[in-house]
């Protein structure tokens, strides 16, 4: 008995506000998008990312309306007798306007002005690149994988952070 209003008091605390953690939204949402000819390095090296990106705590993996959206191109680098040598992953990192930027700055007394926004929404505009060469096991590819995240967590979306950060300061 004694367990049971125990366990009740319990979950109306922390089904009351203030005590539950509040739920935040991420900070940011990416794409993710993996070029390489093997289907199936294809699929882990995506997981390998979506995982190295999940791992940094703020950001949601998402292909809808993303604010960064990561290219990545891996290709082997294999003797003349076809033993792999090292993995070579190409990173490329774009970022968009928001849904509605052209909207704010564009007269509505132009004509097609909906049309142009939307086309212009679309461009993509690219922030880094990185490239990367790694050992030939899987291994090392996860590592080099690993190391892009953290450098486009170190160059983009930490001083994106410190932006946001400084910006509600009072």
């Amino acid at each position: 008995m004694k367990t049971k209003v125990i366990t009740t008091l319990l979950a109306v605390l922390l089904l009351t506000p203030g005590f539950a953690e509040d739920v935040v939204p991420p900070a940011f949402r990416i794409a993710v998008e993996v070029t390489v000819p093997d289907h199936d390095l294809k699929e882990r090296i995506t997981m390998y990312l979506r995982n190295e990106l999940r791992r940094l705590g703020d950001v949601e993996v998402t292909s809808d309306n993303p604010d960064f959206k990561i290219y990545s191109m891996v290709t082997e680098v294999r003797t003349s007798t076809g033993g792999r040598i090292a993995y070579v992953l190409g990173t490329s990192v774009a970022s968009f306007f928001p849904d509605g930027y052209f909207d704010s700055i564009l007269d509505n007394k132009l004509r097609n002005a909906a049309d142009v926004s939307r086309k212009l929404e679309a461009v993509t505009v690219y922030r880094n690149q990185f490239l990367s060469v790694s050992g030939p096991t899987e291994a090392d590819l996860i590592e080099t994988v690993t190391n892009s995240v953290a450098k486009l967590n170190t160059h983009i979306l930490e001083p994106e952070r410190q932006a946001e950060y400084a910006a509600t300061e009072p």
